[in-house]
Formats: C-alpha cells, structure tokens, sequence
C-alpha cells in the first residue's frame, strides 16, 4: 500500500511540475513558436509577435507583406480605395486617366495619358486642316500673314540718319505690301558700324529705325504694323573694318 500511495503522489508532483513548467512561457509580444502568437492572430518572427511572415499570410485583398506589416501594394486600388488624382483604377491598379481617345469625353483626347480639349487644328482635332488663308499654329487656325521686307536692308552715311535717295527704291518696294491686307507687324532695328561709343552708337540706330519709320508712315503705312529697336553696334553685319557701310543700316524683321 505504501509503494501505491507513493506512486500516486510522484505523479501528482510530476503533472504539477509540468504545469508549471508551461505557465513559465514567453509573454506577448515575445514568442518561440507561431502557437504563442496564434491567440492574436499573429506569427513568431524573430522571437516576437509580428502581424505577417509573408505575402500569404496577408488575407485582405491588396495587400502584401512589408517589413511584416500587411501593407496596400503600391497603386492598389477597389471599389473602396480610390486613385489619387485623375488617375484610373483598371483591373485593381492605379493608372493613367486615359490609355486612348475612347476614355475620354466629349471634344477631348487622350494626351500622353491625360484627357485634353481637342485643338482646332492639327492631328488631334475633328478638323484638321484651316481653311485658306490660315495657318495651323500650335494647333491653333492662324491668318496667314504677309513678310513684308526690301530685298536687302536700308544703308546710311557715315555718322548720318536720314534716308539716302538711293535707298528710297528700297523702300518702294516694300510700300505695296505694307499698305495691303493680313500684313505682319514689322521690327524696324537700327545698326551702326563700330566707331564711337556704345552709348552713341544706340543712339545713332535708334534715329536710323525712326527715320525709316516716319517714311513708311507719311506714305500711309499703318503705325500699328510699325516698331523699332536699336542694337548699335552689338550685331555687325561685317566684322572687317570699323567703318564697314554694311553694318550702317535698317533691317525689317518680323515682330
């Protein structure tokens, strides 16, 4: 009887000790096993609690495992979750707001990705060509306007601003157009040689352009279409000779 009763009480002692043993486990966060993380639904990565070991661990839709968070892939998106923007959500990715002509509305197309007003002109719009007399500029119908200029520029003396009589030629020639229809404006820019100073020198072409001017507009040429500018001797036209006469002159450029 003695050797039953001290059996009985090993084996209560024994089962106590193991008791004991399991109650003396890691605390949460800390963990050995994925069992002492199940509880929170949890998995044991490096001997603590962490939300996800991988992709599949994470149940929701979208989401992946980062740096053991369950986290929304980059761009994901659903009926729940929009895109940022003007983007578009295809088949659960954020994307551009437009692939083609077809997701986008009336009068737009599709930009590079993003739905555009249609221009009036130009590959994109419904009529591509102007009608005459127009050009297409930045997708924009444009009037088509006229260069006016004389066949070569306006020479001066030596020092001098007022028009030769051999250059009033010049300026006839130019006259008819200038006094016509869709004309475009005109830069008169005066240019002297490389004698005297700078500051002479812009004086002296910007007396050279206004002479030209007030010419063009006693013969009825419209002030509107008219400017000037003076460069002096910043844009020789040679750079041969201080007093080259080529560079003693008026160029008509387009304003």
């Amino acid at each position: 009887m003695s050797f039953l009763r001290n059996l009985v009480k090993n084996v209560a002692v024994a089962s106590t000790l193991l008791l004991s043993l399991n109650a003396c486990g890691p605390t949460y966060p800390n963990c050995e096993t994925d069992e002492h993380c199940a509880e929170q639904g949890e998995f044991c990565v490096g001997e603590l609690c962490k939300q996800c070991k991988e992709d599949a661990n994470c149940t929701e839709a979208g989401k992946i495992c980062v740096n053991n968070s369950c986290q929304y892939k980059n761009g994901y998106c659903d009926a729940n979750r929009q895109c940022a923007g003007n983007q578009k959500c295809r088949n659960n990715v954020c994307g551009a707001e437009c692939l083609d002509n077809s997701e986008c509305g009336a009068g737009q197309f599709c930009d590079n990705g993003s739905c555009s007003a249609k221009p009036e002109c130009g590959p994109n719009a419904d009529k591509q060509a102007c009608d005459e007399g127009y050009n297409c500029v930045a997708g924009r119908c444009q009037l088509n306007l006229t260069q006016c200029r004389p066949s070569e520029p306006i020479y001066f003396d030596f020092d001098k601003s007022n028009i030769r009589k051999s250059e009033i030629a010049k300026l006839k020639e130019v006259l008819t157009c200038l006094t016509g229809k869709n004309v475009a404006q005109v830069m008169l820019s005066g240019h002297t040689d490389l004698e005297g100073s700078e500051e002479y020198n812009i004086s002296l072409g910007d007396a050279r352009a206004k002479s030209v001017e007030t010419y063009l507009q006693r013969a009825n040429v419209p002030a509107s279409l008219l400017s000037t500018v003076s460069y002096g001797e910043s844009r020789p036209a040679v750079n041969t000779d201080r007093r080259e006469a080529r560079n003693r002159r008026v160029e008509f450029d387009a304003r």
